[in-house]
């Protein structure tokens, strides 16, 4: 009690003693050793509870007594203390913990480390990258920002998720997803889009064996770990608000324009006799239009909106983060919207000297809808079809609603959409809590539980006024649930000797579970729009309900050391067991060790002053994937319906010898900073697989098509390369442009059966030992200029080898008979970005252009859209009117009468290069505010996203991840005005 009161009298006598001394403003700018500016950077009084950050610039300002002490601190940076004398302002510099500015990253578990003092290779993504995008999926901020990440976003939902890659494709038959980890807890690819990237302090991924082997089963891979904003020391609380309105676009309208227009195709009918000049002339009269179906089908200039408010600070114990987020997104087409609110609560403390609790709650609602006329449909994906002269609008200008589009005879697309909804309603929960023990210096006992929740519920309907059904409408509802749970134990020491050689031990054990069912109705019958429950059907009632299961149980440990920050040697452990696994396989071991050399610390290197830095390391180690369906180990059997009576049947044979896919990497890596202005990584990968996870045909005659066993291997080896230059750099502006590539070739070594080849089904698609995976189809060779048909190359001995032998071709098409391989790799092996960030007295310009090199698709759209007596009077693209007319002619499109067929003539080169994003704004500067004590900093800002694409790729969009495309939603583009404003 004693203690309690003289704490207090002691406290009080502080803080009287500061109120009553007198205050004056100080301002000044902070920077690093170098001269850049250092952000966030908190200045407190000391003695006082007082305390603020560092703009985006640096500059601070805070009021405090005469004669007293400030202290600067920042991740990385040495703390300072500054005595106040009669000055006003000052300007400080903080000196970095090593030769470069270290952030303290998590890779794998424990209480992390700088990234200097790290062996791992990863790379991190800062806020600055992630906040303000037009898009709500922060994954999208990782486009072209990390070497060796292929992000891809293949659709224009709002809603979408991007397919992500990590050196390469891993596996055949398993998932090649890296996995996903928010605040230490796995989360699915989903959650991430029912989150605010406005609370994401930074996305760090993880690459090699020695940061990612930790994970073991999941980080075949690679890893993406989340990190959300915390709270910072001071208890001056911020309150950061962002307000955001743009438009939506699609990404390119040139793949619509490349349609003929009504004189066009009225002649080219005319001129292939498929109508008389009399015919054309009487379509002309009655209709005299020329419509551009794009701009009727795909709207223009759709609305965005968003709003973000956060508020965060602390005292020395307990820091917190607050948010709020609300997004509305429609869609360029009718029935495609998401919109959501997030709610985010960050709370750490610290109990006392040995005792930390954490808190962190992050949930979400979102309403989402899809459009559903896309594939192979005249209302969305082949909505272009339409003729030109026909006109969804009547004479007063009004569009054709409830009836259909003379001449046309399809519904306009917003009736569709408003007579058939269908919308999911998303409930996401997140929470994650730790407490964390340090009973004496350097030993670490943590405990940590979190959850990821999801709660869906989809709601179709057809109304009963729609006319084509009239009073036969449906309804249908499906409700799916998830939940992962994880649970991690860990105990860590650090301690060194004479501070030369430093430990650090890691062990721990983790728990991970996933349920998942679902429960679905529908029926039909309905004649009222206003009751279109499912009680209120009356006919075609079906119920459905599934649910699975599985688990993972590890133990893992990490052992680090280093001397004098300059050698530095890491291992890890980890033995996962899984339930997708046989009886007898469940159980796996992976494994991995790595060292680095800081060459710039030895003695020889002293004298060498225009290398700053310069850093040596490798790794090599083993991951596991196990990413295949529940339960493709075991022998299951389906419900069915036998002599009108229930039955079961077996629908799987299951294999009980099932064991884990395993994959080895081995990186080899250098960084370096010249002049104190270049930058540089360049790491060589080598990654194989082996034991693959993958499906097995079998004859029709056993009964079943396919079973999974664990035969093949593949290799992928590659460059990655990070590089990036100061070439301004000063008090008061900068310029800093970047280039990152990732190179990747790829090799199949091993197939089931010892086959040198196969051809997966429906795809056309070969694996062939020996080659990366390829597309495999019918070669065209040409058109024969003497009789207009179309030409093949016939197939050699062995398809797996493509033969365009010109003297051995044919004009009789065979989709079985001349298929082979194309030699055209399925996968893209350059990927990466370039940019620049600039700025000058408070204004700034930013550009992050993405691009894939070597990248083709299968345009399925071109099957039809190039196909003009197949699909006669419809209209057509105008590259068809390079056909053949009489002999001689050397063209790319046969005569007319001849069928196009499904061959390379659809395989096209998809490689693109995208301004992915395009920030331009200006920080309104310290004294426009310095006269009112409301706001302490505001910004206003452009940001644009896909504003540009070039391709040589017909379709509606190239960026589209898939062997084959069909009907897509295309990519959009978003202009984006905001400003936000810091209190």
């Amino acid at each position: 009690m004693k203690h309690k009161l003289l704490t207090f009298l002691v406290g009080s006598a502080i803080v009287t003693s500061v109120a009553f001394a007198q205050e004056k403003k100080i301002t000044g700018r902070i920077i690093s050793a170098t001269g850049e500016a250092v952000a966030n950077a908190t200045v407190i009084v000391q003695g006082s509870k007082t305390a603020t950050i560092s703009d985006k610039n640096g500059y601070y300002s805070i009021s405090a007594p005469s004669e007293g002490k400030l202290i600067i601190r920042s991740i990385g940076f040495e703390e300072k203390i500054l005595t106040i004398g009669e000055n006003l302002s000052y300007n400080i510099t903080l000196n970095t913990l090593n030769s470069n500015v270290d952030e303290v990253v998590i890779i794998g578990y424990g209480t992390g480390s700088t990234l200097g003092t790290t062996v791992g290779s990863a790379v991190r993504v800062g806020s600055e990258d992630i906040k303000g995008k037009p898009t709500a999926n922060a994954l999208e901020a990782l486009s072209g920002k990390v070497p060796g990440l292929q992000v891809f976003t293949s659709s224009g939902e709002p809603s979408a998720t991007q397919s992500i890659r990590l050196d390469g494709v891993g596996s055949l038959g398993a998932s090649s997803t890296p996995l996903l980890v928010l605040d230490g807890i796995p989360v699915g690819i989903g959650s991430i889009v029912s989150m605010n990237p406005e609370d994401f302090e930074n996305i760090t991924v993880l690459k090699d064996a020695s940061s990612t082997s930790i994970y073991g089963s999941r980080a075949a891979n690679g890893v993406i770990y989340f990190t959300t904003k915390k709270g910072r020391i001071g208890e001056r609380a911020i309150i950061t608000t962002r307000v955001q309105y743009g438009w939506n676009d699609l990404a390119s309208r040139k793949p619509a324009r490349s349609f003929m227009n009504s004189s066009e195709l009225l002649n080219f009918w005319v001129e292939t006799g498929y109508r008389t000049q009399a015919q054309a002339d009487s379509i002309r009269q009655r209709f005299p239009h020329d419509t551009k179906w794009d701009e009727f089908y795909y709207r223009k200039n759709v609305p965005m909106k968003q709003a973000d408010l956060n508020i965060s600070g602390g005292s020395e114990k307990t820091q917190y983060y607050l948010s709020v987020g609300y997004l509305d997104q429609e869609g360029v087409m009718f029935r495609s919207g998401f919109d959501r609110i997030t709610l985010r609560a960050n709370i750490n403390s610290k109990l006392n000297k040995w005792i930390s609790v954490g808190l962190n709650l992050g949930g979400g609602y979102d309403r989402r809808e899809t459009n559903g006329w896309g594939s192979n449909n005249s209302n969305g994906g082949l909505s272009l079809f339409a003729p030109p002269f026909y006109s969804p609008y009547n004479e007063d200008g009004e569009e054709y609603y409830d009836e259909t589009i003379p001449g046309l005879g399809r519904y306009n697309p917003r009736y569709l959409a408003d007579k058939q909804p269908s919308k999911g309603k998303n409930q996401q929960f997140n929470p994650n809590a730790f407490i964390q023990v340090q009973p004496f210096q350097g030993l670490t006992l943590r405990s940590q539980a979190g959850m990821d929740y999801f709660n869906y519920n989809i709601t179709s309907n057809r109304l009963p006024s729609f006319i084509p059904n009239l009073g036969k409408g449906t309804t249908s509802e499906t409700y799916q649930l998830g939940v992962s749970r994880t649970i991690t134990n860990t105990i860590e020491y650090k301690w060194d000797i004479q501070n030369l050689h430093n430990f650090v031990a890691l062990a721990g054990h983790e728990y991970s579970d996933y349920n998942y069912k679902d429960f679905g109705a529908s029926g039909g019958g309905l004649t009222v729009d206003k009751l279109i429950l499912l009680s209120s059907t009356t006919l075609d009632r079906n119920v459905s309900q599934s649910k699975y299961a599985y688990a993972y149980n590890s133990f893992f440990g990490r052992a680090t050391y280093n001397y004098d920050t300059r050698y530095f040697f890491d291992a890890t452990l980890r033995q996962d067991e899984s339930s997708r696994f046989g009886k007898n396989n469940k159980k796996a071991n992976f494994w991995s060790i790595g060292g680095k050399w800081n060459v710039t610390k030895e003695n020889f290197f002293k004298d060498v002053t225009w290398i700053n830095d310069l850093n040596l390391r490798a790794s090599t180690g083993t991951q596991g994937n196990s990413a295949i369906d529940n339960y493709e180990s075991l022998s299951t059997v389906s419900p069915s319906i036998y002599d009108n009576a229930s039955a079961w049947a077996i629908s799987s044979p299951g294999n009980p010898y099932l064991a884990w896919e395993k994959q080895y990497k081995t990186t080899v890596g250098l960084s370096t900073t010249l002049f104190k202005r270049i930058n540089l990584d360049v790491e060589y990968f080598y990654r194989v697989t082996k034991n693959m996870l993958l499906s097995v045909p079998y004859p029709y005659s056993t009964g079943y098509n396919q079973i999974t066993e664990n035969i093949g291997g593949l290799t992928n080896r590659g460059v990655n390369i990070d590089f990036s230059v100061d070439v301004l750099k000063g008090k008061d502006y900068y310029f800093t442009p970047y280039v990152k590539l990732g190179v990747v070739n790829q090799k199949v070594t091993e197939l089931f059966d010892n086959k040198n080849y196969w051809v997966v089904p429906n795809t056309s698609v070969s694996y062939v030992v020996g080659r990366p995976v390829e597309f495999f189809a019918p070669i065209q060779a040409g058109v024969n200029p003497e009789n207009g048909l179309m030409q093949w190359y016939v197939p050699g001995s062995d398809i797996s080898k493509t033969n365009k032998d010109p003297n051995n071709v044919t004009s009789e098409f065979s989709s079985t008979a001349l298929q082979q391989s194309t030699g055209i790799k399925r996968y893209p092996p350059f990927n990466g970005g370039f940019g620049f960030s600039s700025g000058y007295k408070g204004f700034f310009v930013n550009a992050d252009f993405t691009f894939s090199n070597g990248k083709y698709l299968i345009n399925n759209d071109k099957y039809f859209f190039a196909n003009p007596y197949q699909f006669a009077g419809n209209n057509q693209m105008r590259e068809i009117l390079d056909y053949w007319k009489k002999p001689g002619d050397v063209t790319k499109y046969p005569k007319y009468g001849q069928v196009n067929q499904f061959d390379t003539g659809i395989l096209e080169n998809a490689s693109f290069l995208r301004l992915k994003g395009l920030s331009v704004g200006y920080n309104l500067p310290k004294y426009l505010l310095a006269k009112q004590k409301f706001f302490t900093g505001a910004k206003v800002y452009y940001t644009g996203r896909n504003l540009f694409t070039a391709t040589k790729y017909t379709g509606p969009d190239p960026e589209v991840d898939s062997n084959l495309t069909y009907g897509r939603n295309p990519n959009t583009k978003q202009s984006v005005f905001g400003i936000e404003l810091l209190f």
